[in-house]
């Protein structure tokens, strides 16, 4: 008899539907051999490493969806869902000091995936797209730079298609650098619009949103 095979069994299966893939997933809830992955997402400030602990706790409780295609916001969202039936449904979170509950069943999102084409010129046009898990364990870190790095998914010259994932880290940061300087403010909107999960907090300064990429997992 497989006790480990028979006590997975026995573990509650829920079901939840991701606000921007819009697919059902079934999860169930964490485990005591999930506690120090748990601990770097909640505690890291590292965001790069938070990242793949959390990516490492959805793959062993969640089932009917491939992790590492989700966007960053499906990613969050299913992490808290998890979080919310195995530990707690409230989150403490810390603003300018401020140590604030939050019932993260309250925690909303906004924007959509979305795809966008910047023209350079006449021969030169890049292609966006909201990254997805695969592309974000690529990069050195969760910084801005990189993150408008990660958007860029296909380069148009001279009617001919180039993939980005096909290059090397390096030629791809040697093209990106290159790129004119017009073009910054532009990936810049696109981030913008990237799906993010948020949340309106009373602070003693007022009514704050606090949005933003891991922006929930800073639990004390």
């Amino acid at each position: 008899m497989n006790i480990i095979k028979s006590l997975e069994n026995l573990l509650p299966r829920y079901e939840t539907t991701l606000p921007f893939l819009q697919k059902k997933v079934t999860f169930t809830p964490f485990r005591v051999k999930d506690a120090k992955n748990i601990s770097i997402v909640l505690q890291e400030e590292n965001k790069k490493l938070a990242l793949n602990a959390m990516v490492d706790l959805l793959k062993l409780n969640t089932e009917g969806v491939d992790v590492l295609n989700l966007c960053l916001a499906d990613a969050e969202f299913l992490f808290l869902q998890i979080r919310a039936k195995s530990v707690d449904e409230y989150l403490n979170l810390i603003y300018n000091k401020e140590k604030i509950q939050v019932f993260i069943y309250d925690i909303k999102n906004k924007n959509s995936l979305i795809e966008e084409t910047i023209k350079l010129n006449d021969k030169m046009s890049l292609m966006l797209h909201t990254p997805k898990i695969k592309d974000l364990l690529k990069l050195p870190s969760l910084d801005q730079e990189y993150l408008i790095k990660s958007c860029i998914h296909k380069i148009i010259l001279n009617g001919e298609i180039f993939y980005v994932d096909r290059f090397i880290n390096d030629e791809m940061k040697n093209m990106i650098d290159n790129l004119p300087l017009n073009v910054v403010p532009k990936l810049e909107k696109f981030l913008n619009k990237m799906p993010e999960l948020y949340v309106m907090l009373n602070t003693s300064e007022g009514e704050k949103e606090v949005s933003g990429i891991l922006s929930f997992f800073i639990s004390r």
